[in-house]
């Protein structure tokens, strides 16, 4: 599955000028276009998994999320978000791999 690399997602231990909320996951974001980074921080409360909160993430867009989880998890990743819409067709997935290597995210618009 082609997948084309969208940014880098850092945690931050507190909440910077300009973030953006999203409620459903309990997470503020910003974003650093420059540089493709994308700023995190989490909500005490969020219903996210630990992995999602504390690791740095790598981001991809893909054509079918779902598809792509799939094939994370044949390859032995574990699911940390399943496919979670974010409105219209926009849709987020996050996978894990138990080996310690990033946590993936996969985007669909």
């Amino acid at each position: 599955m082609e997948k084309t690399y969208m940014h880098t997602g850092i945690p931050v231990k507190a909440k910077l000028d300009g973030m953006n909320y999203m409620a459903g996951l309990k997470v503020w974001i910003s974003y650093n276009k420059p540089y493709d980074i994308e700023y995190l921080y989490w909500e005490p409360n969020t219903p996210c998994a630990w992995r999602m909160v504390a690791e740095t993430h790598v981001a991809y867009k893909v054509k079918d999320v779902q598809a792509a989880v799939d094939e994370a998890v044949a390859e032995g990743a574990d699911v940390l978000l399943p496919k979670y819409s974010l409105g219209g067709t926009c849709a987020i997935a996050y996978v894990g791999y138990p080996n310690g290597g990033p946590q993936v995210e996969f985007f669909q618009d």
